[in-house]
């Protein structure tokens, strides 16, 4: 959560806000205002999309950008992520409304809470399409984009959550994901697999780089899934030892982070090449990898001066 020591506060990060939305106001200009019960449903993840969950708005690009410029101090990492994530939910919004009408959220709601909609829903094994009532039928592609939009939700809460864990350090509840990643460090794009946001990581040590995946369990059941790791040296992919080179299963505990073994993928420092992380995770009986995730690259330099490639 954002109560966290040393974390921007929910009350704090609204009074931000609510302070540049009034400089906005001064000089002719204007946007949506955000404020604490909006904000704290919007922590609520996908949850926001389930029975008995008020319809408020979701959040939009502008409004991922404003946050971002919020948070750019205390979590800058989350900063740089939260415009692509509102992109993303805006853009899904968009194409559910286009193919469901305004009432796209309850067909997202018969996606995540099948047991709430069971009785009203038939599967067609030869078409491979499910008519949910009222009988309106959706194509595989037209589900995975209602299940997107609720993985961006996800995605979007989990980044804003863990935000001010950079920088100083933070205690309590999401301790264990900076615990985890000390050092030289940068990890990649935040993803996601049902309540499972994850993360790709290369950290460098003196002599040596380990790559890593680092996972969060956003539900409140433990979470199986499948990880692999590689890395990318020189320009050319490695894969890395097994397990964690071909497929490795995670449980992850309810509101839990794990990340893999520092020794489960590395390899020894060498001057003048670049290297970055390349990770894949998928559902526990998922017969692709789907999505692949790449960490900031790194620069080794002739001299043995290091450079990651954000800080060029």
């Amino acid at each position: 959560m954002t109560d966290t020591a040393r974390r921007p506060t929910r009350a704090g990060l609204v009074a931000e806000l609510e302070r540049e939305r009034l400089e906005f106001e001064r000089a002719g200009r204007s946007r949506k205002r955000i404020d604490l019960p909006l904000l704290s449903y919007w922590l609520k993840g996908r949850d926001q999309l389930l029975p008995g969950s008020k319809k408020n708005r979701l959040p939009s690009q502008e409004d991922c950008e404003v946050i971002a410029r919020a948070l750019s101090q205390k979590a800058p990492h989350t900063a740089r992520e939260l415009p692509a994530i509102g992109m993303e939910i805006a853009d899904l919004a968009r194409r559910l409304k286009e193919t469901a009408g305004p009432g796209w959220r309850d067909e997202v709601l018969a996606c995540l809470a099948p047991a709430t909609v069971a009785a009203a829903t038939h599967a067609d094994p030869e078409t491979h399409t499910v008519t949910v009532e009222p009988r309106r039928k959706w194509k595989g592609w037209q589900f995975a984009a209602v299940t997107a939009i609720a993985l961006g939700l996800t995605t979007g809460t989990m980044a804003l959550r863990s935000g001010a864990s950079e920088g100083d350090g933070a205690s309590g509840g999401d301790a264990a994901q900076a615990a985890d990643l000390k050092g030289d460090h940068r990890c990649g794009r935040t993803r996601a697999v049902g309540a499972v946001s994850w993360k790709p990581c290369t950290i460098l040590d003196k002599d040596s780089l380990s790559f890593v995946v680092q996972l969060t369990n956003s539900s409140t059941r433990a979470t199986t899934v499948k990880v692999r790791i590689a890395y990318v040296q020189a320009g050319a992919a490695h894969d890395c030892p097994a397990p964690w080179g071909t497929a490795q299963d995670v449980t992850i505990p309810a509101g839990a982070t794990r990340t893999s073994p520092l020794d489960g993928c590395a390899t020894p420092v060498v001057p003048a090449q670049a290297f970055q992380a390349k990770a894949f995770v998928a559902e526990e009986n998922a017969s692709a990898w789907g999505f692949r995730e790449y960490s900031p690259t790194v620069h080794i330099q002739a001299d043995g001066r290091r450079l990651w490639a954000d800080k060029a």
